[in-house]
């Protein structure tokens, strides 16, 4: 099993490794030779963001993914971060919900308050009006004149209920990641974002593939992101699709799209999501390549790219097409954004 690993491993970092602007190193695993070729960006027409049939996905640009809010500025997930982060005008807000004690979902990232409050212990071992208590910007640090500084402190930031939070932000997407592996999360958050009224405005996804799969069954009508074990099974499919196909004559062309035709053709069967959230390097892996995300595009797939907070990446990873980018920082993203003419797109 170990040597299996070690060789999906090592085919993998063979095939999706760093390249250049507008070139790509087509990698020939017989014999490791490596081949240069030129690719023209220009020839790719389908953009998930232009023609996704998905109100999440369609959009006029790339979404602008608000991580936590504006969390490189602001304590992430509390109600200033969103605020600042919608009037920028960003697409699209993350961020993460854990079920307390009561049965609330909490805007909230980890499973343990101790980083980022003056609280200690689970999330899930308090009730909505003792995390309430808490001070959600307590850790929060920067430097000034050398020296760390709590500016956030005692100024009233909490922990909010999803239901405090959507309604205040009608206009815009939220990005939702499902962080507990409690079996009744998928069906509660589905309920809720139903009772909201926001099914269209929001994207559901989880590191846990569980969930996802259970949130599908009961919310089909809410879009999804990947799971971990579907990542992978794209990735080995558009390998493939990358080693046999790309030098031959393969339609790239908006006309005639049928998404539906090309996944069965090379998953036999409709994918359950409309997008793959996944880093742009994994521990020492490239997964985005524009070879990577044609195929995407090639089946009816966005890609929404996390979390990228430097200039020169944001302008390569929008040379390179992709439909989202997911910053801690957006107004750097709507400033390189605004650098390119999606008007004309």
């Amino acid at each position: 099993m170990q040597s299996l690993r070690q060789n999906i491993f090592k085919k993998w970092i063979q095939l999706w490794h760093p390249v250049n602007l507008s070139t790509i190193y087509q990698t020939f695993l017989e014999g490791g030779v490596r081949k240069k070729r030129n690719l023209n960006h220009n020839n790719f027409l389908i953009i998930m963001w232009k023609y996704s049939q998905h109100p999440f996905i369609r959009n006029t640009r790339p979404l602008i993914m608000a991580h936590r809010g504006v969390s490189a500025l602001i304590p992430e997930n509390t109600l200033p971060a969103f605020e600042d982060a919608y009037n920028a005008g960003v697409d699209c807000i993350e961020t993460d919900v854990h079920l307390t004690k009561d049965g609330h979902f909490v805007f909230f990232h980890d499973n343990m308050l101790d980083r980022t409050t003056n609280g200690t212990g689970k999330v899930s071992d308090y009730t909505l009006e003792e995390l309430k208590k808490l001070d959600a910007g307590y850790r929060f640090s920067q430097e000034k004149n050398g020296e760390k500084t709590f500016p956030f402190r005692g100024k009233g930031l909490k922990i909010h209920a999803i239901e405090e939070i959507i309604p205040l932000f009608p206009n815009v997407r939220f990005n939702i990641d499902i962080k507990d592996k409690i079996k009744k999360a998928p069906v509660l958050l589905a309920q809720k974002l139903q009772e909201l009224n926001a099914t269209e405005r929001v994207m559901v996804g989880s590191f846990h593939q569980a969930q996802v799969n259970a949130f599908r069954k009961v919310a089909p009508e809410i879009a999804t992101s990947a799971g971990p074990r579907e990542v992978f099974s794209f990735w080995r499919k558009a390998k493939k699709f990358a080693k046999r196909n790309f030098e031959k004559s393969t339609d790239f062309s908006a006309e005639m799209i049928s998404f539906k035709q090309r996944q069965l053709t090379y998953f036999k069967n409709e994918l359950p999501y409309f997008a793959l959230q996944i880093p742009e390097v994994y521990y020492i892996v490239r997964l985005i390549t524009p070879k990577f995300i044609a195929f995407a595009h090639h089946v009816g797939i966005a890609i929404q790219v996390w979390t990228i907070n430097d200039r020169k990446t944001m302008q390569r990873l929008l040379h390179w097409q992709v439909d989202g980018i997911f910053t801690d920082n957006p107004v750097v993203l709507l400033e390189e954004v605004k650098k390119f003419n999606y008007r004309n797109a």
